[in-house]
């Protein structure tokens, strides 16, 4: 039970993130990465769980949570290598994934 629901929280993180880097890019023509900000991205999943609406993650790794942040830089880099047929990281769900 208790695993499961850290996955969801994973998942949350990760669509999140995924949120704000095509916000970034698409409203300010910044693309975040965490080997350029790191502080930045991986804070992302800290500050989640003081705001109010996201004090539930408090319950959870947040080693896990600031891997899923690394996890989603590992996808567009993959996506952007001419090397690799990686299709542009989607957003999760606990069953499948949601269309980008």
């Amino acid at each position: 039970e208790h695993l499961n629901a850290q996955f969801g929280a994973v998942r949350f993180v990760y669509s999140k993130s995924l949120h704000i880097k095509k916000h970034a890019y698409q409203r300010h023509g910044v693309s975040l990465t965490p080997r350029k900000d790191i502080k930045p991205l991986l804070a992302v999943a800290k500050k989640f769980r003081k705001f109010r609406k996201y004090a539930w993650l408090k319950e959870y790794d947040s080693i896990a949570l600031q891997q899923a942040v690394i996890n989603l830089d590992v996808a567009f880099s993959n996506c952007f290598n001419p090397k690799l047929k990686a299709r542009f990281p989607m957003f999760k769900r606990k069953h499948g994934k949601l269309l980008g």
